[in-house]
């Protein structure tokens, strides 16, 4: 556009240029924002599609599990004398124990010295069963702080730690292992090198647990606690353990002995029980999981195909996936798998577990009906719903094609984002053209307006001409 337009002819010049390039620009305008916005709506719903899919994914493989519908419960009557966990699959049932003795490690004390006295050089052995470790002390300069600190240091991996308590009698060094069974009891032994330079004597501080089983007392070297073994019977049977942890002793179930029962209690033939027990609440629990996750999946698929309407003379909203062939195919494929007959004898439908479609294409649960197959059939549950063949498995499978990476939905992804893409550069191309079709207007328009003004002019200097004639009359 160049200066003012329009002085020559008296044409509003720029009106029409702007009416022209509107009614230009319009409908190719209007077909790129229409499907700009259908575009993004589908993309959007996409989205929405693949979230819900990748939630159900994530719950099928969670579920995909035998122990996710077949575990068992093992509890224990008295969890102040032991508790008990399943390790493994095993056959409801119940068993009987007495804890006579929890397994303990060793702690004792050695020989007492004088407060702030340094020792004599050599080497401390400490062991501890199989764990030992060496502190090397210097003649003059290490005190029983600075062996106790090197005891931790090196013991920290070994189970043995060592503290200082003081009485009337001085100070001594009190070491702890938590090394238990026995056998396993604390044993220091002391190698001297020759200087004896410090104050105290380091053979002081040598500790045989064959000897020096006596408590201690007025500064001599005493054992606290001895190491020993856990001692307990399960229905009767004795059995001795080195730990108070055991998954050794009744298959599949780990034991946790925390207290021994009382003399009396023993005497008395009183038992602790382990009660293994099928765990259908835990079933349960999975099965609605399941049933939630695909209800979702449904919510959602539903509300991106569907139509509402929102009066008589207005146009129904219609959900972003209306009619789209990949939520058609999916919904096909789940059913396909939900319908089909599990090979699990006694148990091969979801029907038979009390799980039918409802009108809305929801899953439903008959919890009585749910409750009475968990109950006759438990072991049919997990083969059904897991493993090789399994619902869980075959649905994952049904539902991989739409979800992987490189599937369907990715595909559909990726096509509306070129489509979209395209659109931002017709969107350029079309204000190049509409630019240059406005300079072309504005030339044309101009140049008709610079021709009229001419013409007016030579029109106006031809009327003063004549009317300067001889005989030229004015009215």
């Amino acid at each position: 556009m160049a200066g003012i337009s329009g002085i020559g002819s008296g044409v509003d010049i720029d009106a029409i240029v702007k009416a022209t390039v509107a009614a230009e620009r319009a409908p190719k305008q209007t077909q790129l924002d229409r499907l700009d916005k259908a575009s993004t709506a589908q993309l959007s719903g996409l989205g929405s599609l693949r979230s819900a899919l990748e939630g159900l994914g994530s719950m099928l493989a969670t579920l995909n599990t035998p122990t996710a519908f077949n575990k068992q419960l093992v509890t224990s009557s008295a969890p102040a004398v032991f508790t008990a966990t399943a390790s493994g699959n095993l056959p409801v049932g119940r068993f009987n124990l007495q804890v006579e003795q929890l397994a303990a490690g060793s702690k004792v004390a050695l020989r007492a010295a004088t407060a702030g006295a340094t020792f004599d050089s050599g080497v401390l052995t400490i062991s501890a069963g199989s764990n030992s470790l060496n502190v090397t002390v210097e003649a003059g300069k290490d005190k029983l702080t600075d062996i106790r600190d090197a005891i931790n240091t090196a013991g920290q991996a070994k189970g043995i730690s060592a503290s200082i308590i003081s009485d009337a009698s001085g100070s001594r060094l009190v070491l702890n292992s938590t090394n238990t069974g026995e056998g396993n009891d604390i044993k220091v032994v002391v190698a001297e090198n020759g200087i004896t330079t410090g104050t105290a004597d380091l053979a002081s501080l040598a500790f045989d647990p064959l000897v020096n089983t006596a408590p201690p007392s007025a500064g001599a070297a005493g054992t606290i606690n001895k190491a020993q073994s856990a001692k307990f019977s399960v229905d009767g049977l004795a059995v001795v353990k080195a730990t108070n942890s055991i998954d050794d002793v009744v298959s599949g179930v780990t034991i946790k002995l925390v207290s021994a029962q009382s003399p009396a209690d023993i005497a008395a033939g009183k038992t602790v029980d382990i009660d293994i027990t099928q765990d259908t609440a835990s079933a349960r629990a999975n099965i609605q999981k399941f049933v939630d996750a695909y209800n979702k999946l449904i919510t959602t698929t539903s509300e991106l195909t569907s139509v509402v309407k929102v009066g008589e003379d207005k146009k129904p909203l219609v959900g972003p996936l209306l009619g789209d062939s990949s939520i058609r195919n999916l919904q096909a494929s789940l059913r396909k798998e939900l319908t089909a007959l599990g090979a699990t004898a006694g148990l091969r439908s979801l029907g038979e577990l009390g799980i039918t479609t409802q009108k809305d294409g929801k899953l439903g649960v008959d919890s009585v009906k749910l409750d009475a197959a968990l109950s006759t059939n438990f072991d049919k549950v997990a083969s059904y719903m897991s493993g090789s063949g399994g619902l869980m498995g075959r649905l994952a499978e049904a539902v991989k094609p739409f979800n992987s990476f490189g599937g369907l939905i990715d595909q559909r992804q990726k096509g509306l984002e070129s489509t979209r893409s395209d659109i931002t550069k017709q969107r350029a191309a079309l204000d190049v053209r509409i630019a240059q079709v406005q300079e072309r207007l504005y030339k044309q328009y101009n140049a008709m307006d610079q021709l009229v003004g001419q013409l007016r002019k030579t029109s106006e200097g031809l009327t003063s001409q004549l009317a300067s004639l001889p005989g030229f009359v004015k009215k």
